[in-house]
């Protein structure tokens, strides 16, 4: 008997409508054989919804694409940790191909399978992908192929999660110490005059020696800040760099929606031409029955005066014989 993760792998590899039956059977046939435990996982095994089931077939039947999503991924996650925007900006590019290219992919995998993608699937396929980009669990699932519902990551730029770093000191020179009070230089006359300590000399050395330390505590007060306003712009460009891929997935967006309207658009203009021209063929055939009617009105009058002169000529026919 088949454990739970080999029967798991050939129930998600099919479609939704076989996913059932094929569960109940594989669940009936462990109870059958003595293993209540394995018929109690199959059977909390979920039947996939479609978006979810494409997903699964594109991890079967496209690896090379999908290992090269997942790939792509890390990447993208080691460009975000190192806050890099231009690879970032390098990788989002690549990342926009290939997701389209594995949405397109299983599109064809739905047709081959005989069944059509709406809009709203399209959508859940995209978002599922682009969470194995983002975050590396939902890599693992999707990467497992045994996906029941569809994936989303809600992170920085609608789908990337971008960590910012906590603030670090400033590799380098260490702050510099306050130096040392000076002790104020005492002259002692006592050793060949005897004179008395010299009081403005030694005033004079203590307030050069807090000028000194003034001096000093703002000079590490200085480089603090400036380490701080270095790691403010380091965080701020990481931020930027986010924000800039947010914003070429946002023009994505606007791009696509503004196809998605315009193909509508002269889809229904072809329906207004095409009404319009069936209202046209609608009246010419009106007519038509209309000019055919009284056509038959003036035949069946015709001949209506014609059996009528057919009987008087039959008439006088009779009378002369």
């Amino acid at each position: 008997m088949q454990g739970i993760d080999q029967v798991a792998d050939e129930l998600y590899g099919l479609s939704p409508d076989d996913f059932r039956p094929a569960r109940d059977e594989r669940a009936a046939q462990a109870r059958a054989s003595g293993d209540k435990d394995l018929a109690r996982e199959i059977t909390g095994l979920r039947r996939p919804v479609v978006s979810a089931w494409l997903v699964n077939l594109l991890a079967r039947e496209a690896a090379g694409q999908m290992e090269e999503l997942l790939s792509l991924g890390e990447s993208l996650r080691d460009a975000q940790q190192a806050l890099d925007g231009d690879r970032l900006r390098e990788l989002s590019t690549q990342r926009r191909g290939l997701v389209g290219a594995m949405v397109s992919e299983a599109k064809q995998l739905a047709d081959r399978a005989g069944r059509t993608v709406s809009l709203q699937v399209e959508r859940e396929v995209e978002a599922t992908l682009q969470a194995a980009l983002a975050d590396p669990d939902a890599a693992a699932e999707v990467s497992a192929g045994r996906l029941a519902g569809p994936l989303s990551y809600a992170g920085l730029g609608g789908g990337e999660a971008v960590p910012l770093r906590p603030a670090r000191k400033r590799e380098g020179a260490p702050p510099r110490p306050a130096p040392a009070k000076k002790e104020p230089a005492e002259r002692s006359a006592r050793g060949q005059r005897g004179a008395p300590v010299d009081l403005a000399e030694r005033r004079a050395a203590r307030e050069a020696a807090q000028q000194e330390a003034r001096e000093a505590a703002a000079a590490e007060r200085k480089e603090r800040e400036a380490a701080a306003a270095r790691q403010a712009v380091q965080d701020a460009a990481g931020v930027a760099a986010a924000a800039r891929a947010a914003l070429d997935d946002a023009e994505q967006v606007v791009a696509s929606a503004r196809a998605e309207h315009e193909a509508l658009r002269q889809r229904a203009e072809q329906l207004d031409r095409e009404l319009a021209d069936a209202l046209a063929a609608q009246s010419r055939a009106t007519r038509a029955v209309r000019d055919a009617q009284r056509s038959r009105e003036a035949a069946a009058r015709a001949l209506d005066a014609a059996t009528r002169q057919l009987a008087r000529a039959e008439q006088r026919a009779s009378r002369l014989s």
